[in-house]
């Protein structure tokens, strides 16, 4: 029952977040032409126990990119965060993965035991999910894994739902780095 109620509020989280930063989901566009939405910053816990706060990479290109380690498509986009990290983090790349498991630090230290991360760690928690559930129709519902790419300013400038090859992200960043 706890999964379920989990699931379902982390669902209506990242619609809430599509909704407020896109204005409508599945959108790859951030924005309408011409209107930039600024990023809400937050504050959370990195998985080494360290405050992290979206401000911190101002005049940073971010991939934020809101997950779980029993989400297939969000296993599969890892390597793709993982490459693309390595290949721009000297041109002012950072991807910063949120953690939306229900098993919080515990479920993400397993995975991570088996699968290489090469890219920081928050973890979600109820206070920032919050933010979003005003912003949320009742009857919409969201999926993960949800990708923003925020710019130096901290503009949304695409998002993502769902698994995307690499070569998305990448052009997605043409032009921000």
């Amino acid at each position: 029952m706890k999964r379920t109620i989990w699931a379902g509020t982390a669902a209506l989280v990242i619609a809430g977040a599509m909704l407020y930063f896109a204005g409508t989901a599945g959108a790859q566009k951030a924005s309408p032409e011409g209107v930039k939405i600024k990023a809400a910053d937050f504050a959370l816990t990195d998985i080494e126990g360290k405050p992290v706060k979206l401000s911190d990479y101002k005049g940073k290109v971010v991939i934020l990119d809101f997950w779980a380690t029993w989400c297939p498509p969000c296993v599969k986009e890892i390597p793709h965060f993982n490459e693309l990290s390595k290949k721009y983090s000297a041109k002012g790349l950072v991807v910063l993965g949120v953690s939306v498991d229900q098993g919080g630090l515990a479920a993400v230290q397993k995975f991570k035991k088996k699968t290489p991360v090469d890219y920081r760690i928050a973890l979600g928690d109820e206070k920032y999910y919050g933010i979003y559930q005003n912003y949320l129709p009742q009857d919409e519902r969201g999926g993960i894994p949800f990708t923003f790419i925020v710019d130096r300013e901290g503009f949304i400038r695409a998002h993502y739902v769902g698994y995307r090859d690499i070569g998305v992200f990448e052009a997605a960043l043409k032009g921000l780095l």
